[in-house]
């Protein structure tokens, strides 16, 4: 079988698979949460830092995303409708998590008084967070938590992710994405990463964007050469055993775009039995990953400034899991049917005008 044809439709593992993506996130963030930034969750410790479990996390989140938004740039073909429907994804759900953080928890939390709290220049910054510019402090919020005041920081790879819609679209525009040019610009894609990876180094947060951006760029290519993939559980299993080989050898940056993408994509598409229902009450995977760490830094805060990672990461997980259900239930759902609504109006009213 091919992507190409077990793609076509919604059976697929895909919403399961973030769901635990956004866990693993919770999971990876609660140790510099709860013991200090030099703190590393089991993966990042074995794998002597080449990779974490947030970082795989968001991998599975950009080389999904790169697919997903592939097919969503040859469908929607208008940068109005393509944009759109990015923007009615990303922000809404942002903004309200902003909002709230910056002027209710925020007051509840801060050891300014209200009005203190309030004067401050750094209270109305944050809210500059709703647009993806990002501001980790609030005044006096976690002020004495061993990580230190980022009230949000998974919040950076959002315009990340933005700027890998740009790119989606622009390759589609200027009619590259197909399968007679789009390996040639895999070609300008990859001299463009060494070169960044070499001029940036490692320590960087430029640096650290670089992976999941190839692995958006990496589900592009899949989705563009999807006809011509066949998915098999033996060429998953050799990618996973190959991964296992080449991280223990210290050399994963060097394969994780050859071998992630085909086994993630066999999880997500090509195994005989699929979740498809996992989501029936609701997508919670962006909620929990937008509450996540805000949550955990209360949790510390409330045991002193440092905690036991696990006991944050047990604790956090049904909060988080319950915010994202309120928000994909309050905000996601209103604003895609009222979207739907929209489209069907136009749609009258453009066959009133034709008649």
């Amino acid at each position: 079988m091919t992507l190409k044809e077990v793609s076509a439709g919604r059976n697929n593992n895909l919403d399961m698979i973030r769901f635990f993506a956004a866990l693993l996130v919770i999971l990876c963030h609660a140790y510099p949460i709860s013991m200090g930034e030099e703190h590393m969750d089991l993966l990042g410790r074995i794998t002597g830092g080449q990779i974490h479990f947030g970082n795989l996390a968001v991998c599975i989140f950009f080389l999904y995303g790169g697919f997903l938004i592939a097919k969503s740039a040859e469908r929607l073909q208008t940068a109005g409708a393509y944009f759109k429907a990015r923007i009615l994804r990303l922000f809404p759900c942002l903004i309200v998590v902003t909002l709230v953080l910056a002027l209710v928890a925020g007051p509840c939390l801060t050891t300014f008084s209200p009005g203190e709290y309030f004067s401050q220049i750094g209270t109305w910054k944050y809210l500059l967070n709703s647009v993806m510019i990002l501001i980790h402090d609030l005044p006096g919020v976690f002020e004495g938590n061993i990580y230190g005041q980022t009230v949000n920081g998974p919040l950076w790879t959002l315009p990340i992710e933005f700027l890998c819609y740009v790119m989606c679209f622009l390759v589609w525009k200027m009619g590259l994405m197909n399968k007679k040019w789009m390996k040639w610009t895999a070609l300008a894609f990859s001299a463009g990463y060494i070169g960044m990876k070499l001029m940036l180094g490692s320590g960087s947060l430029l640096a650290s964007a670089l992976r999941p951006a190839g692995l958006f760029y990496a589900g592009m290519l899949y989705y563009v050469y999807r006809e011509h993939i066949k998915l098999r559980w033996q060429a998953a299993l050799l990618c996973f055993l190959a991964l296992l080989f080449f991280t223990w050898r210290g050399w994963l940056e060097a394969v994780i775009f050859v071998f992630l993408p085909y086994l993630l994509l066999y999880i997500g598409y090509g195994t005989s039995r699929k979740f498809s229902n996992f989501s029936k009450y609701g997508e919670v995977s962006y909620g929990i990953y937008l509450c996540g760490w805000p949550i955990q830094q209360v949790l510390c805060m409330q045991f002193g400034g440092r905690m036991n990672p696990l006991a944050n990461f047990f604790l956090a997980l049904p909060i988080a899991i319950f915010c994202g259900f309120l928000l994909n239930k309050l905000v996601e759902v209103p604003i895609a049917h009222m979207d739907k609504r929209r489209v069907l109006v136009r749609s009258k009213q453009q066959d009133i005008q034709e008649d």
